[in-house]
């Protein structure tokens, strides 16, 4: 998706929308916590209390579903997926990403997430998670 561009000398520069972007966990605009590792393009070994925030996503009308590729040992390990609008109104629901000893992905439901938002990831206390990357639709 374009926001917009700008041409200059012969070089175009084109805005990118990474709202709508299969997005990488090391692409965060903050992260800290009690312990993870960042390996090449993934988070791993993510554990208590751990946060991983995205500012300034462009939703426009809406996303309703949010894929997660990950893995994890625990039978469910639970995501809270907070996000913030322009209004300073903060959401919470809940991810349930259960047990895979492989990365998988699985699409969760969401409320309608529209216009621009902070998205956060949040692992709670008993979190072993390995996060590859996620992506809004």
């Amino acid at each position: 998706m374009v926001c917009g561009h700008l041409l200059f000398g012969g070089f175009k520069f084109i805005a990118v929308n990474r709202a709508f972007e299969r997005l990488s966990p090391v692409e965060n605009d903050e992260i800290y916590g009690d312990y993870y590792s960042i390996s090449g393009r993934e988070i791993t070994d993510i554990g208590n209390n751990v946060l991983i925030k995205f500012n300034g996503l462009d939703f426009g009308s809406g996303a309703s579903s949010v894929t997660v590729c990950g893995r994890t040992m625990n039978e469910v390990n639970p995501i809270h997926l907070k996000y913030t609008g322009e209004d300073g109104v903060q959401h919470t629901q809940l991810l349930e990403f259960r047990h895979s000893f492989d990365y998988s992905e699985q699409t969760f439901s969401l409320e309608r997430i529209v216009g621009k938002n902070d998205i956060s990831f949040v692992f709670m206390p008993g979190s072993r998670f390995d996060f590859e990357w996620f992506s809004f639709k």
